[in-house]
């Protein structure tokens, strides 16, 4: 057996994960992930049923052809059915997505879609759609002397009896397209390795600099991309515009529904717009404007 912690969980696995953060042996894990046979469909009341993916509030069933078949329950258990001729590497990225972010929602946490990093022990989130720059802003501020929290996943909850809210990290590897090497510095240039052998995305472990402490946000930074402005600017976001931009960031946020998390989805994102500063920073695409950004992000913490 191998002991984890990951998304402020203990975690007990059957097989390694060198993604994860790996700690003492521990006795009554959060949730235990075991390899065995995983059922064609859920028993009982269908929130959402498709061909490869069928969601309740208490179970979730994912089918990815050719990689594995994970079945999720009460946000305490992940059984994996590997394909016969897959490699573990595809497996444990599907588990680390998908799995997982079903495994929280079970246990009534939304995982948020961002990287993170700190100031003076206060989080700053960075959000934005795919594509937008998250990833390779947090590689500049790391650069810059700032300490990395999360590359994807951050995972929100507020203290017992307390309105403040607070973040976990998720596991210590940044993942990066290998074109990302040639426009910023990441980890000294070194590509751990691939985190499928078919795609030219690498992981870099930080796992010397992770933080298993939760921390609380200061700063949540929103990245877009725009092919009409030729320099990147900044302005604050408030209101509708604030909240809908925040949905977007639920990390498999179109299961909410189905897991019956409206309420904890509006908690959630009401505490951000309504207690957190949020800048929302243009940047000319497809300019590579990466230092652009950085001073924006800079300016916003002084």
């Amino acid at each position: 057996m191998y002991y984890y912690w990951a998304y402020g969980l203990n975690i007990h696995t059957e097989i390694p994960f060198p993604e994860l953060y790996e700690v003492a042996a521990f006795d009554n894990p959060d949730a235990v992930l075991i390899c065995g046979k995983v059922p064609l469909t859920i028993q009982g009341d269908l929130g959402f049923r498709s061909k490869s993916i069928m969601i309740s509030p208490t179970e979730y069933i994912l089918h990815v052809k050719d990689i594995a078949s994970y079945h999720v329950q009460e946000g305490k258990q992940i059984v994996i059915e590997k394909s016969e001729d897959c490699d573990w590497d595809s497996v444990r990225l599907f588990c680390l997505s998908n799995a997982f972010a079903a495994l929280l929602q079970q246990r009534n946490l939304i995982p948020l879609h961002c990287s993170a990093f700190l100031d003076n022990d206060e989080l700053v989130l960075i959000m934005g759609d795919s594509g937008a720059g998250k990833s390779t802003t947090l590689a500049g501020m790391i650069n810059k002397g700032f300490q990395p929290f999360s590359d994807d996943v951050c995972v929100p909850f507020f203290k017992q009896g307390s309105k403040e809210l607070f973040m976990f990290s998720s596991y210590p590897m940044m993942k990066y397209w290998g074109d990302t090497f040639e426009k910023v510095d990441i980890g000294g240039g070194i590509k751990d390795r691939k985190i499928r052998p078919d795609m030219d995305k690498f992981g870099v472990y930080f796992h010397e600099r992770f933080i298993i402490d939760f921390k609380k946000v200061k700063l949540v930074v929103m990245i877009e991309k725009a092919s009409n402005i030729t320099a990147v600017s900044t302005k604050h976001v408030s209101g509708i515009d604030l909240f809908q931009r925040l949905e977007r960031n639920a990390y498999r946020g179109e299961y909410l529904g189905f897991a019956g998390l409206q309420k904890e989805h509006f908690k959630l994102f009401t505490s951000i717009a309504t207690t957190t500063k949020t800048t929302l920073i243009s940047r000319p695409f497809p300019e590579n404007s990466i230092e652009g950004v950085l001073d924006a992000i800079l300016d916003e913490l002084q």
